[in-house]
């Protein structure tokens, strides 16, 4: 069976008005998405559908954490997430996305696979700074061996730099840039 299956959801026989859907999404789900940047998570979803006559308006609240790589130190961490999003669902010939908010999807569908759009809410939900946080301190809990050695690395890098033995640049230190051509 498809792991993904659970999240397509059948809208023709429902009645216009209000539904609710409750998702759980773990390592199976993102173990369904090629080069995916997240491999472990426990995120829940809420998804309310209102559905109208001619469009459906998904409201998705995805909380929960996911396993992210820090940035300073290279261990993976917990990263708590809280996302809101919205997606509104109309319908016409054939699919366009008019908007990041607004998809068109044909007449002849009969349900609405909100997966994708979860894996996507989900990363874009993701912090661009990852990083070990206690208490709101960052790089608090990082691996204190790992950032030793990262320091010792740029000490030993930036005294070569400044010796300039291999820099690319010491060959352009005795070039003269001053313009030939004064009157």
């Amino acid at each position: 069976m498809n792991p993904l299956s659970q999240y397509c959801i059948p809208f023709v026989g429902l009645a216009t008005g209000k539904y609710h859907y409750h998702f759980e999404v773990n390592d199976k789900f993102f173990a369904c998405f090629e080069d995916t940047e997240v491999q472990k998570g426990n995120l829940l979803t809420d998804l309310w559908l209102e559905k109208q006559n001619h469009l459906m308006v998904f409201n998705f609240s995805i909380t929960g954490s996911v396993e992210l790589l820090c940035d300073l130190c290279l261990e993976p961490y917990q990263q708590t997430l809280n996302i809101e999003k919205r997606l509104i669902i109309k319908f016409g010939a054939a699919f366009e996305e008019q908007t990041e908010e607004i998809l068109i999807i044909p007449m002849s569908e009969s349900h609405f696979d909100v997966s994708q759009y979860l894996y996507e809410f989900i990363h874009l939900g993701l912090p661009m700074q990852r990083k070990h946080s206690e208490n709101g301190e960052n790089g608090v809990g990082c691996d204190q061996e790992t950032l030793r050695k990262v320091q010792q690395y740029l000490k030993q890098t930036n005294n070569t730099e400044s010796s300039g033995s291999n820099s690319p640049w010491s060959a352009l230190r005795g070039l003269n840039f001053e313009d030939s051509q004064t009157s």
